[in-house]
């Protein structure tokens, strides 16, 4: 029994404590990417709803192809900004869907 104390005092609780750590280390890391990814998304969010808006508002004479283009390109510029990456299809569906949002709004949907 005393070899048994003696082992865990020298060894065992070492390793256990090593081994809770880690655990909890790798757990915190996995949450922290986790809310990132969800911080980032919901930044995307908002900057493209700010430049979809924006565009509507200050190029209200140009087409819609010009506003578009006008909305993607101050877009990828904030979020470069914000350090943030953003795919052209990740782009082009989040501006969609701010789009569909406002036409929803003004009662000018589908």
């Amino acid at each position: 029994m005393e070899m048994l104390n003696e082992f865990m005092t020298s060894v065992g609780y070492p390793l256990l404590a090593t081994l809770l750590t880690a655990a909890a280390t790798y757990i915190g890391a996995k949450l922290k990417a986790k809310y990132e990814g969800l911080a980032n998304d919901k930044t995307k969010k908002a900057v493209i709803t700010t430049c979809v808006k924006a565009a509507e508002q200050l190029y209200c004479n140009l087409g819609g192809a010009e506003k578009l283009e006008r909305a993607k390109s101050a877009a990828v510029e904030m979020l470069n900004e914000k350090g943030l990456q953003i795919t052209d299809l990740e782009l082009n569906m989040l501006i969609e869907s701010v789009v569909a949002g406002l036409n929803f709004d003004f009662g000018t949907e589908g």
